[in-house]
């Protein structure tokens, strides 16, 4: 024999059926949201990183280069005393060449690359620096200067704590050079 459910036990029924259907709803949301927040930056940031990395292998570095060092990364990083302006990722080598030269090849690379010169924040200064930009808004910062000369300014203010006559003697332009690109896809206000 089958019991007759009361019209209160029906509406009961219906409630209780209808909580846990919008339950498993909002349950559904919240992972797809969590899955959503954790995945989407993923995929940007590797999108990010590819590009990056593209921009580098158009420029063809050197392969007879020294004490290749890189940070490359796809996610936007801001400075924390400044969220308007971003870190460029950058590759830092040593190649056996002088400064003007070895400036001259990469400033003929980054171009060949897609990129325009923009500007040369220091002229004049020991160490060339220029900045370019292609159509995409994206920069490259190339900054050559010489090792022999880095590496003497180093050691005097590290075991004098100032410069000599003589590191002011060292002619700017001897190789081997010193490279330092960077890539920033956002801005220039590095």
């Amino acid at each position: 024999m089958i019991k007759k459910l009361t019209k209160q036990q029906v509406q009961r029924y219906r409630r209780h059926r209808l909580i846990i259907g919008i339950s498993i709803a909002l349950l559904g949301l919240i992972i797809a949201a969590t899955v959503i927040m954790a995945v989407v930056p993923v995929v940007q940031n590797n999108a990010r990183k590819e590009r990056i990395e593209a921009i580098y292998s158009k420029i063809h570095i050197p392969a007879d280069q020294a004490f290749y060092v890189e940070d490359i990364f796809g996610d936007k990083r801001p400075y924390d005393y400044d969220a308007g302006r971003s870190k460029s990722s950058s590759v830092r080598f040593v190649v056996k060449a002088n400064v003007d030269e070895t400036y001259s090849n990469f400033d003929v690379l980054i171009r060949n690359a897609g990129f325009k010169f923009v500007s040369d924040p220091y002229p004049g200064s020991m160490q060339k620096q220029s900045h370019y930009k292609n159509d995409k808004g994206e920069y490259v910062r190339l900054s050559v200067s010489s090792k022999v000369r880095d590496d003497a300014g180093s050691n005097e203010i590290l075991m004098a704590g100032k410069l000599s006559d003589d590191y002011f003697k060292i002619d700017p332009n001897a190789g081997p050079s010193n490279v330092t690109i960077k890539v920033n896809l956002d801005d220039n206000n590095e």
